[in-house]
């Protein structure tokens, strides 16, 4: 199939539009589907372990664990991820609590880890200096009897208990996000084997009340701490090592983890990304060209509706945010933020309005004295997922614009920001999105296209410009798709985002590596309009996951661009957009969708 042809490129482009209308729900948003994790399925049987009312739960936990271990012996993070150390872990702690894997099985998978260094060095290998994810797995290891508790880090919980205006300086050893999982860890270790020095001891021992009436205050009512399995099944496991399996915190934990397990016994890393993946469908058709008053009211209404109006117990920020989901345990993040901001764009608000207005402020209050971004709290630079990064920057870039504040010296420090970061080959790496078999694992491919858009429009930068243009060019596979590194296979996700960003840059309607891309897309599309996920998003701590929606989202938006470029080289006079595209819901009334 010749997707370059118009009437193909139609065709494909008319089926992915269908697709994506079919899967927005009737209250106009998108909630799409994440993967199920082996990683998030062991931790919560860990939790959950030696609880009768979880018996059945646990039956079915287990026996997707078993049907999702590779041949290698390994676990992924999704069954369509490489074993990692973190997830066989977790999986053989699991089956330690409650065995259900049989001999061989249970050899193989510990025969992996040993291969990857093991329970001790292993874990430090992987995660460095960040403890965020280290501990707690640990302590799971403890809990099964398979570490001494002397050996899980003590940390210090009682630092929770500081102001949030001094934690950046602090220096935790745990990112912003895990506060509660500090507090609930680090009582584990307290209660099974309390410091040595006995002034810390009595000091935590005075704290533990107070940490925990935190915890409680940082719970959202879902009982779900970020709406994630992972850090509130660790949070249900360190309260019950120390002895606080009743406390109001593990009972709504508890009851988190009952109510979010799937039919197939597995547990997802997130609930969903609703308000991520609406953005990213209002971005993929604002791309393609579809005029703002036909994507209708009811999505702009819904996300209007997501922004947080009041001080925001979990990271203390202002008002004025989005996070990345609809549900009480989200928080407010930059992305999510500037994903927003850019879709009630698209969607028809003005950029006086004041809800817009809110939100640029909250996104310039955030800003990083180097210049960049980070995604949840201003100055903790310690640990990776706190720091600025360049796809965060060159969002926030991107919104802060289009609420008319491009000529704010917040922008201007932004954009030099980014030209530090950019690699020596032209590339920049991005932090919530990642590739496999890169050697630092992180997509550059993303982190690239992120900046291009950014710069889609912008007079100067033209060295940053061009050294990036030539990197994404340069690494274009043969079969005509991109993969997330030099050398990596082709996946839709990556292929979508780099067609669209190489046509917001003045590629002609006879590019070449825009209409190979294009092709690649339209021989892989699925009979029902959409494509085959890859594992390539990060959740915390390099915790990898897939989306149902991205592929759809990113190639729509890749192929859009590309029709509007091919539709640019056959018309002439002043209209050279591409058709409307109408979007609406089965379900909805022409007038209110």
């Amino acid at each position: 199939m010749n997707a370059t042809g118009a009437s193909s490129l139609d065709r494909c482009h008319a089926r992915a539009l269908d697709a994506l209308r079919t899967a927005r729900c009737a209250e106009g948003f998108w909630e799409g589907r994440l993967a199920s994790s082996p990683l998030a399925t062991a931790v919560a049987c860990c939790a959950l372990a030696n609880e009768k009312e979880a018996g059945a739960d646990l039956a079915a936990a287990h026996a997707y664990l078993k049907a999702t271990q590779h041949a290698d012996g390994g676990w992924g993070d999704t069954a369509r991820s490489k074993s990692n150390l973190a997830a066989t872990l977790l999986v053989l702690c699991a089956d330690r609590m409650a065995p259900f894997l049989n001999d061989g099985a249970r050899a193989k998978g510990e025969a992996w880890v040993e291969k990857a260094g093991g329970l001790r060095d292993g874990l430090k290998r992987v995660y460095g200096s960040d403890l965020t994810f280290q501990v707690p797995i640990r302590m799971t290891a403890a809990a099964a009897g398979m570490l001494p508790w002397r050996e899980v880090d003590a940390l210090p919980f009682e630092l929770a208990l500081a102001p949030r205006t001094l934690m950046g300086v602090l220096g935790l050893p745990v990112v912003s996000y895990a506060l509660p999982a500090l507090v609930c860890v680090g009582l584990s270790r307290h209660a099974q084997a309390p410091s040595w020095f006995l002034p810390a001891r009595a000091l935590r021992a005075a704290a533990a009340g107070r940490a925990l009436d935190l915890a409680r205050m940082m719970q959202p009512e879902s009982g779900g701490y970020l709406e994630a399995v992972p850090i509130t099944a660790f949070c249900l496991l360190g309260l019950k090592a120390a002895g606080r399996g009743d406390h109001d915190v593990a009972r709504n934990a508890r009851r988190f983890l009952r109510a979010t397990q799937r039919s197939d016994g597995s547990w997802p890393v997130e609930v969903n990304l609703s308000v991520w993946n609406t953005t990213r469908a209002v971005e993929a058709l604002a791309a393609g060209g579809a005029p703002a008053g036909e994507i209708l009211g009811r999505t702009r209404a819904w996300l209007l509706a997501q922004q947080v109006t009041v001080p925001h117990p979990y990271t203390g920020t202002h008002p004025g945010g989005w996070g990345w989901n609809h549900l009480p345990g989200s928080v407010p993040d930059a992305d999510d933020t500037s994903g927003a901001l850019l879709a009630l764009r698209a969607l028809g608000v003005p950029a006086s309005s004041d809800d817009l207005q809110a939100g640029a402020r909250w996104l310039l209050v955030l800003q990083n004295r180097d210049g960049g971004w980070p995604t949840f709290c201003r100055g903790w630079q310690k640990l990776p997922f706190d720091k600025s990064a360049p796809d965060l920057t060159a969002h926030a870039l991107r919104a802060l614009n289009a609420c008319g504040l491009g000529e704010h010296p917040a922008v201007a420090a932004g954009w030099r920001y980014l030209e530090r970061q950019q690699r020596a080959d032209g590339s920049f790496a991005p932090l919530w999105f990642g590739c496999e078999q890169a050697p630092d694992e992180l997509n550059a491919t993303y982190g690239t296209c992120h900046v291009l858009f950014a710069l889609a429009g912008e007079k100067g930068h033209a060295p940053m410009r061009g050294r990036a243009l030539a990197w994404l060019r340069g690494i274009q596979n043969a079969d005509g798709g991109f993969g997330g590194c030099q050398g990596a296979p082709s996946t839709v996700e990556e292929t979508g985002l780099a067609l669209r960003a190489l046509c917001g840059h003045g590629a002609a309607p006879d590019d070449a590596a825009c209409a190979r891309a294009a092709n690649w897309l339209a021989e892989r599309q699925r009979a029902d309009g959409s494509w085959d996920p890859a594992p390539v998003g990060f959740y915390f701590a390099v915790l990898w996951y897939y989306e149902e929606l991205y592929p759809l989202c990113y190639a729509l938006g890749g192929l859009g661009a590309w029709r509007r470029r091919v539709s640019d080289g056959t018309k002439t006079g002043s209209d050279r957009r591409a058709a409307p595209v109408m979007l609406g819901h089965p379900a909805a009334s022409a007038g209110g969708s």
